[in-house]
Formats: structure tokens, C-alpha cells, sequence
């Protein structure tokens, strides 16, 4: 299979957090060689190297500060497992003194998606979006000494561990499913875990690359609690362009609107003739089945439901547009055009949702956009009243900032 290497033309800051992953890999080496191929482990003698995004006293002050509820904060320990209602109340908050008792005693406290709510992470998984075309989900691993989080197991995405503080061990075993699809979690009673195939360790500003379906475990060392960030890559496939470039060829087959043929449950229903018309559908769907329009639409989808870069956005959304106050895009503002032909008008689909605008403003958004730094009057075909109010909008989605 033909292997895509994303680096090229990346904006600074996504190279800048890919690195922080990968280095001293080489970017593309990583994508041709080892990417959805076989793990990839990265030690470095760089102690503090992740400690600007999380630490101990991170996760202490967010459930110390916080009223928590269900899914904000999560425990979990190999054995004996722990339920949520081991520290959950009757409306769904985290008692968080039977959350510390349980940490007290072996559980591992997880902190899901906490780059949506910490700032150094969440511009850290901003920047390294864009780089994957995927949503890059964060699971932050507090691990007390000794203890074990989870049985051997299988992830059904691909994962960066980046390890924060202490150290851990890690075995990794084969892989009984290949690629699982999203919903296709590891059954302990069906997969044989095996002997492990790798074993290491991993200390504070090490971090390792396990592909999904791979099985693993690991335990925090004696001495001092574990502290690990998970990136989790959660990718669409080929089989979901391809089921959408079918729904849409299927639009154009009159037949498959069709019922199915009348008695087809019952058990003498003769298949024979229905083999043959379904082989004739297959081959009308190849045949009119297309790549564009399908991965356009995805394409959309996944950047319209990015998070926005919104920080500032209240101070000076209501600010006047001022004749000599100058604008900057931002260098990774991810964004996609969408032309109507017939209109000439266009959206521009970014992080968080999609604008209208006319035709006679591209010239001005092209002219915004560019990388040079730019006041109302520099936007080209455009009057003062519309210049003011495309600056406006991109402003609410987080394309430009003041510079």
C-alpha cells in the first residue's frame, strides 16, 4: 500500500509538536517506514521534557478545584477491577475523598480529554491535529507506585505515550485482530495474550509509538507515582470513504431502492437469481463510485468539528476594527474553501463551523490570509463596511488575531 508522508508544508507549530513526540526520529522516516507498521520506542535523557504540559500538581489542583462529574474523571485498577459508582454520587459527581481513598489504594486516576480544559495541552493537541488528519484525544495516566491501571489489553486506535514523571514498565504482545475497527474493543475471553514480544521501561521524557490492535500492559515502579499523557489517533479508514463513496454512487442506482425479493427469509428462497442482480449492483456502484466528493465531505466534517483556538476572543471581539489596528493569520489556521460555482460564492469551513461570505470578498480573504500582517484598508475590492465585517469574522473563528 502506497505510504503518504504528511510533513511536507506542515505549519511551524505542527512540526514543532510532532517533534516533541518524535525526535530525534525523522518525521518522514516515522510515516514510511513505521506508522500503522510496529511500535517504536524513543528514550531520551530529557527528564523535564513534557513537564511544560502536564504535571502532578496539574491533576492535583484540577480535581482539588473543580466540581467533577462523570466522565471528567475517571479510576481504574487490574485487580480487583473498580466500578464507577465506587466513586460517583447519585448525580453523577465525583466523590472525589473516595476517589483519593481509591488511589490510596492501587487505582489509577485517569484525566480524559484534559487538553480540553488545560491549556498547554490543548494547544499541544491543536498543533499536532493537523499533521494526522485526525482527532488526537488525550487520556492523562496518574499511576500510584507499583500499581497496575489495566489487564493486558488492545486499544482500538493508535497511541503516543509520552512519559511525564516516574517510570513504568511495558510488555507488548502480538496482534490477534490486525486493524480492529473503532467499535471493536479486546475481548479478554476470546484473544490469547501469549508471551510478550517486547519488554522495557519507560522513564520521565521517553516516549513510545504502539499501533492499535496491538496487545499491552505496564506497571508504575516502586518509589514514585507514574505520570503519562496518551495521545490517542482516532483515525477514519478506507472502509469509511469507501462506504461513503458507495451511499453516494448508490444515489444513482435506481435498482438498490428496490425491495428485496419478495420471500428472501424464507428458507426455501432460491438465492441463484438474487446473487446474480446483486453482483450486477456491485459492478453499476464500481463503476460510478468516486473519490472527491466523499472525501471532501469528510474532509469538511473533521475540520468543522475541530476546537478553535479561541484565547483573547472575548477582549477584543468587541473592540473596534480601528483604521490603523493591524491583523495576522494565524499560521495554523486550519480551514478548507468551498466555491459555488453557479453563485460565486464561497464558505470557508474551518475550526468550529463554516462562514458565508460573497464572491467580491475573496480577493480580500485571500489578501488576509496570506502570512502578511494587514489593517482594513489593505483588503483589496472590499468596502470599509465589509472589510471591517469579514475582519469580524475571522476573528470569531480564530483565523487571524491582532498582530
Amino acid at each position: 500500500m502506497h505510504k503518504y508522508d504528511p510533513t511536507l508544508d506542515l505549519p511551524a507549530e505542527s512540526s514543532a509538536a510532532l517533534a516533541r513526540v518524535l525526535d530525534p526520529i525523522d518525521p518522514s522516516a516515522f510515516f514510511t517506514d513505521t506508522f500503522e507498521e510496529r511500535f517504536h520506542l524513543i528514550t531520551r535523557d530529557e527528564a523535564d521534557r513534557y513537564t511544560d504540559l502536564l504535571t502532578v500538581d496539574v491533576i492535583d489542583a484540577f480535581i482539588a478545584n473543580n466540581l467533577l462529574f462523570n466522565g471528567q474523571i475517571d479510576a481504574t485498577r487490574a485487580d480487583p477491577r473498580i466500578t464507577r459508582d465506587a466513586f460517583t454520587l447519585d448525580n453523577n459527581e465525583i466523590d472525589r475523598s473516595a476517589l483519593l481513598r481509591l488511589y490510596q489504594d492501587k487505582a489509577t486516576i485517569i484525566a480524559p480529554h484534559l487538553h480540553s480544559y488545560h491549556k498547554p495541552l490543548g494547544d499541544f493537541v491543536r498543533a499536532l491535529e493537523p499533521v494526522f488528519s485526525a482527532s488526537v484525544q488525550t487520556n492523562c495516566y496518574l499511576t500510584p507506585p507499583g500499581a497496575t491501571g489495566f489487564r493486558t489489553h488492545y486499544d482500538n486506535h493508535d497511541v503516543f505515550i509520552l512519559q511525564v514523571s516516574g517510570s513504568k514498565s511495558w510488555r507488548l504482545y502480538d496482534e490477534p485482530v490486525g486493524k480492529p475497527f473503532r467499535g471493536e474493543g479486546f475481548e479478554p475471553d476470546v484473544h490469547d495474550v501469549g508471551e510478550p514480544t517486547e519488554e522495557f521501561v519507560l522513564h520521565a521524557g521517553d516516549s513510545v509509538y504502539i499501533p492499535r490492535g496491538m496487545m499491552h500492559d505496564a506497571q508504575a515502579h516502586e518509589g514514585a507515582a507514574s505520570l503519562h499523557i496518551t495521545l490517542g489517533l482516532v483515525s477514519k479508514t478506507w472502509a469509511d470513504v469507501v462506504l461513503e463513496a458507495v451511499s453516494k454512487a448508490a444515489l444513482e442506482t435506481p435498482g438498490l431502492r428496490r425491495a428485496l425479493p419478495p420471500g428472501y427469509a424464507n428458507r426455501q428462497f432460491d438465492r441463484a437469481p438474487a446473487r446474480e442482480q446483486f453482483r450486477e449492483f456491485v459492478a453499476e456502484l464500481v463503476e460510478k463510485a468516486e473519490l472527491d466528493e466523499p472525501l471532501d465531505i469528510m474532509a469538511e466534517d473533521y475540520v468543522k468539528s475541530r476546537t478553535p483556538e479561541m484565547a483573547g476572543i472575548i477582549r477584543y471581539a468587541s473592540a473596534p476594527i480601528a483604521e490603523d489596528q493591524r491583523y495576522l493569520a494565524n499560521e495554523n489556521g486550519l480551514y478548507r474553501i468551498i466555491d459555488d460555482e453557479e453563485s460565486g460564492e464561497f464558505a470557508v469551513v474551518t475550526r468550529g463551523g463554516s462562514s458565508e461570505f460573497v464572491g467580491a470578498k475573496r480577493k480580500a480573504f485571500e489578501r488576509a490570509m496570506n502570512g502578511e500582517p494587514f489593517a482594513r484598508a489593505d483588503l483589496p475590492e472590499i468596502e470599509e463596511e465589509d472589510a471591517i465585517d469579514l475582519i469580524r469574522r475571522l476573528l470569531s473563528r480564530g483565523l487571524v488575531r491582532p498582530a
